[in-house]
């Protein structure tokens, strides 16, 4: 069952909130940070559990989706690695206002394949069960670029994946394009997964704007890399959407010139 943290804004903002969908192995407290920067500039963030979902990336998107059509307002989509995926897929299932998707995974790339196919997850892909995460060492492509204490903290978050979700990632699909949505694809320019004219084909196949993010590799939720990332995210949000965004702040204005 798909279930969700929200992070309040610290002063309601803006008319729509964020969906952050994270990837392989994570849960939804990896993008805590990015939550509570953006709480601080108006944003409702839910930071979605997919990983409870024994399911492909066909129903992690119709889930995903599910949940966005519950809320008051079209949401801007956010996912990271194989969130980027879902969240593709569930904007075109959905009324969104966005999509951004950061360092997202290529199905079937030999990267990808080298990271989910390892002797620990061989069996259980086999057997269907439960695949285990990476340890520090086999993680290096996720998270490499992360200093220890940071990457240790990151690796120890991460939890068992549905073997089919993990079993999908490894065949070779084209990415499912958003139509007219805003897109948006930000990848670091040392991401081993993702490495830049990867990004700028992905970012081109789905119809999304590509931001390159200097000096960055795949894990841009957290170390140095995230206060950049998500101060691009924010930026471009609000230069995409404009106006409508600023509907619930005027609401808040005019409430408190009534008091």
């Amino acid at each position: 069952m798909l279930s969700a943290d929200i992070v309040r804004p610290e002063s309601a903002r803006y008319a729509t909130s964020l969906l952050c969908v994270p990837g392989l192995w994570a849960g939804p407290g990896v993008w805590r940070g990015f939550a509570s920067y953006l709480a601080h500039r108006g944003w409702e963030s839910h930071l979605l559990d997919v990983r409870a979902l024994d399911a492909g990336l066909a129903e992690r998107a119709a889930a995903v989706a599910a949940y966005a059509s519950a809320l008051p307002a079209p949401p801007v989509l956010l996912g990271h690695d194989l969130g980027g995926l879902v969240a593709a897929g569930a904007a075109a299932r959905c009324r969104a206002a966005a999509v951004v998707l950061l360092a997202p995974l290529v199905a079937g790339s030999a990267p990808v394949r080298s990271l989910v196919l390892r002797p620990a997850t061989f069996l259980p892909l086999v057997l269907g069960r439960p695949v285990p995460p990476p340890g520090d060492a086999a993680a290096a492509p996720l998270c490499g670029e992360l200093a220890p204490p940071v990457r240790h903290a990151v690796v120890a978050s991460f939890a068992l994946e549905s073997p089919r979700a993990v079993r999908e990632v490894m065949r070779r699909r084209s990415p499912a394009p958003v139509g007219s949505l805003p897109a948006l694809v930000v990848a670091g320019d040392r991401d081993p997964l993702l490495p830049p004219p990867v990004a700028a084909a992905f970012a081109a196949a789905v119809g999304a704007e590509h931001h390159p993010l200097e000096g960055a590799g795949h894990w841009l939720l957290a170390g140095t890399a995230w206060q950049g990332a998500v101060a691009v995210v924010h930026r471009w949000i609000v230069q995409r959407l404009g106006e409508p965004l600023l509907e619930r702040y005027a609401e808040v204005m005019a409430e408190r010139e009534e008091e």
